[in-house]
């Protein structure tokens, strides 16, 4: 006797409607979704670093008077920033005529001779190119111990204000970032 052949049932190579998730699919989607999400994570995690960095090197500069009509006058500027701050421009506006470029104290020498000749008056180069420390000033002018030449000077500011004297300075970061002050600024102006 033959021994009974059983049939087996036929799997059909077309796909169904309603297709069983394996095991093997569902983790490997799982993986993809859990390697999109890191992605995103670490995208954020970049910029974020991106960001402590430029405020690790931020350059704050101000200027500002110091004892004006005093025996002793001193017109600065400080950084007080964390970074150093590299000058990249120096506009002078003046009588209605713009100067780019130019030494601030210099010009304010050249502008009034009568500057040049005060006695106890000294004065410091800020030109395009040079580096304020973090931390660090720079005393533009100074009027040390006369009080007859600081109230000279001062009187000859006033008439410099009259006459539409201004001042903007344009500095950088390390990073590139730049920021703006002028003779009126309260805090820098983002670039």
């Amino acid at each position: 006797m033959e021994p009974e052949q059983t049939q087996s049932p036929e799997v059909s190579s077309k796909p169904g409607p309603l297709r069983k998730w394996s095991a093997d699919r569902l983790l490997g989607i799982s993986a993809i979704s859990v390697s999109f999400m890191t992605f995103l994570v670490l995208i954020y995690q970049t910029q974020i670093i991106r960001e402590q960095q430029l405020l690790s090197a931020l350059p704050y500069l101000q200027t500002g008077n110091i004892g004006f009509s005093a025996p002793d006058y001193t017109f600065f500027l400080k950084n007080e920033g964390v970074g150093p701050a590299f000058i990249e421009d120096i506009v002078i506006k003046y009588k209605g005529k713009v100067w780019e470029g130019k030494d601030l104290a210099e010009f304010l020498m050249v502008a009034d001779p009568v500057v040049g000749q005060l006695p106890n008056i000294y004065y410091s180069n800020l030109k395009p190119g040079m580096l304020i420390p973090a931390g660090g000033s720079l005393s533009v002018i100074d009027v040390r111990q006369d009080h007859q030449t600081s109230l000279k000077f001062a009187d000859i500011l006033s008439n410099y204000e009259e006459q539409g004297f201004g001042f903007e300075l344009i500095y950088s970061s390390v990073y590139g970032e730049r920021w703006k002050i002028t003779h009126e600024s309260i805090a820098p102006e983002k670039l």
